[in-house]
């Protein structure tokens, strides 16, 4: 997941270029944002799985003893969550209608 937060990252950055000069100090901050939030959501989830897979008296999937540990079961959360943004992604991609900037008509060239 950071492999496409960072391509995306760094094509928003290279992206602002067409911004005015008194919003590009924007782009590192929204950088910074997007990792600190994803760095809380990582932490929530965890300590959620855990807690919620410890109760009963049960063992949690992230026991000490990696024989009785279901890592298997967090990774195919993982998973899940992935394919579940992946299509959420393709959702919002195709409903995306570009608009025309500064008068330029599609297909001409500069």
């Amino acid at each position: 997941m950071l492999q496409r937060k960072g391509i995306g990252m760094a094509t928003f950055l290279l992206n602002m270029v067409s911004v005015p000069t008194e919003l590009r100090c924007l782009g590192l901050s929204f950088y910074h944002g997007a990792t600190g939030i994803g760095s809380f959501f990582s932490s929530f989830l965890a300590s959620a799985i855990d807690k919620a897979t410890s109760q009963n008296g049960r063992e949690s999937w992230f026991s000490d003893n990696l024989n009785r540990a279901h890592l298997d079961y967090f990774y195919s959360l993982l998973a899940g969550l992935g394919v579940v943004g992946l299509i959420s992604f393709f959702h919002l991609a195709k409903s995306y209608t570009y608009s025309q900037q500064n008068g330029m008509e599609k297909g001409s060239e500069v």
